[in-house]
């Protein structure tokens, strides 16, 4: 194994991680991964050929994607901007919502809440918006 297979298997367990830990599996990380995949390919066909301009661009469009893939709020962010109206909030799941449109840079993850009250709340991480459920 080169080392960019192994630079990308870390990134791909870092992303992973990232996404399960912080963001609930809310973030739309599987399209920076496939454009390392797809990236990979293609160096591993053309590797003679324009190293460093196909390196620094590999690496452009999978940060520029990286960060597209980002959702407004983390877990932790939603869970203090909901404490601030509805008090003593916490985390329970998060599920599959359905949307009209498709964007692969837009979540279709919503977070579930449960506040001391039993209420449960619902909070899109993309735009910040909570139902109550």
């Amino acid at each position: 194994m080169k080392w960019w297979w192994i630079t990308g298997l870390i990134v791909t367990i870092a992303l992973f991680y990232v996404n399960d830990t912080w963001y609930g599996n809310a973030a739309t990380f599987w399209v920076p991964i496939s454009w390392m995949i797809s990236i990979l390919i293609l160096v591993k066909m053309t590797y003679p050929k324009r190293k460093w301009w196909s390196a620094f661009v590999a690496v452009f469009l999978v940060g520029a994607t990286i960060v597209l893939s980002i959702p407004t709020y983390s877990v932790a962010a939603a869970q203090q901007e909901l404490s601030t109206v509805y008090g003593n909030v916490t985390y329970t799941e998060s599920v599959r919502t359905e949307g009209d449109e498709w964007n692969p840079f837009l979540s279709n993850v919503a977070y579930v809440f449960k506040t001391e009250a039993g209420q449960k709340l619902l909070f899109i991480p993309d735009s910040g918006k909570s139902f109550e459920i």
